[in-house]
């Protein structure tokens, strides 16, 4: 098994995180450990070779995790910087606590520890007899203290850090790859055959009951809608007043197979100049289209506003739960929720609703 699958099935599972967590831990408590006991100090026949080095652990533990995990990630990157470094005096702070504490204790219940103290270090044995608030005082002015305490985190912080880029490095990976295919499954997707084909039927029975104007007014609509999306399936933006127009032209040539559904489209952006991914409502309105009920007394409904910098898309359709089995959807809803995370990352909200034979859908776009 090599190192990359082995960081692959380790950031996978939940589980091998753990475990690699508690070896990393281990391996520090061991390594200190045993260089207490290879050394000259004088300590390592008293049970604090094996206490001093498990003091520093825990107090490294205290420290790493908030730091790692919620100071640097919550205040450090958002440039709290205030904030940052109040909670982060107070885990040194908690740290310089617990290390006096831990030694004081350890030489109050270590006869073997105290004796070995009184006989090599008479004044270090002497300050820690006094008060924890004295003790935690000469420990806080203490600079090698702090040196020990960051060069100890040296390590598991460039760990974490070597561990973050390369899953940062590997999902930029996998995002290219999966941007490369769903450009191919949507450039597929663009011009649904059942679109097509119903157009081209609705064509043909316009030209067979003679309307010339309605005809060649279909014909214009398709040309265009043809031409824009195959034009603009891999460009990054597209004016949002263009993509109006398409939607037109779109409601226009979906709506000549409807004899009784009304098809209401409002906006109130038809001039608006903000760029968005181009085609991202189609799949929107063709499912609506798709699974509308065509009776009487129904309506499809389709609104999008833009207020400041917040676009907000809705669709209102009648369907036939019977028939659809709820399955509403398919490969162009499955490829816009895929290009919502990969152009909007979280600065979208897309939700669907079914009450009463009616699907919602709502999209909200932050295009700042």
């Amino acid at each position: 098994m090599t190192l990359e699958s082995l960081i692959n099935k380790r950031n996978s599972s939940k589980t091998a995180r753990i475990v690699s967590h508690i070896l990393f831990w281990m391996v520090m408590f061991y390594s200190s450990y045993y260089f207490i006991r290879t050394s000259f100090d004088p300590y390592k026949d008293t049970p604090l070779s094996y206490l001093t080095p498990l003091r520093h652990t825990l107090g490294l533990l205290v420290v790493f995790y908030p730091l790692m995990y919620v100071l640097i990630p919550r205040l450090l990157k958002r440039k709290r910087w205030i904030i940052f470094i109040c909670y982060f005096s107070l885990l040194i702070f908690l740290y310089i606590f617990m290390d006096a504490l831990g030694e004081k204790m350890t030489l109050y219940f270590c006869d073997s520890c105290r004796i070995m103290a009184e006989d090599k270090n008479p004044d270090y044995l002497t300050v820690i007899q006094k008060s924890l608030i004295d003790n935690i005082l000469y420990k806080a002015s203490n600079i090698g203290l702090y040196f020990n305490l960051f060069s100890s985190l040296i390590l598991p912080i460039a760990i974490k850090s070597s561990l973050g880029y390369y899953q940062f490095y590997t999902k930029n990976l996998q995002l290219e790859k999966d941007k490369i295919q769903l450009e191919l499954n949507f450039l597929k997707a663009q011009v649904n055959p059942h679109f097509l084909f119903n157009t081209l039927n609705n064509l043909y029975g316009l030209i067979i009951h003679k309307r010339i104007d309605e005809s060649a007014e279909t014909v214009t609509r398709l040309s265009d809608f043809m031409r824009y999306s195959l034009e603009n399936a891999h460009k990054g933006h597209i004016l949002l007043s263009e993509e109006i127009k398409l939607i037109r032209n779109y409601i226009e040539l979906e709506g000549l197979r409807l004899n009784y559904t009304k098809v209401s489209f409002t906006t109130n952006a038809a001039e608006n100049n903000k760029s968005l991914p181009p085609l991202l409502f189609i799949p929107l309105i063709e499912n609506a289209f798709k699974y509308t009920i065509d009776k009487k007394e129904t309506n499809i409904l389709i609104d999008l506003n833009v207020n400041n910098d917040e676009l907000h898309f809705t669709v209102h359709n009648t369907f036939d739960e019977h028939k659809s089995n709820n399955e509403i959807g398919g490969l162009g809803l499955s490829n816009l929720k895929k290009r919502l995370i990969l152009y909007f990352s979280d600065n979208y909200v897309y939700n669907v609703d079914i009450e009463d034979s009616v699907y919602k859908v709502y999209l909200k776009l932050d295009l700042k």
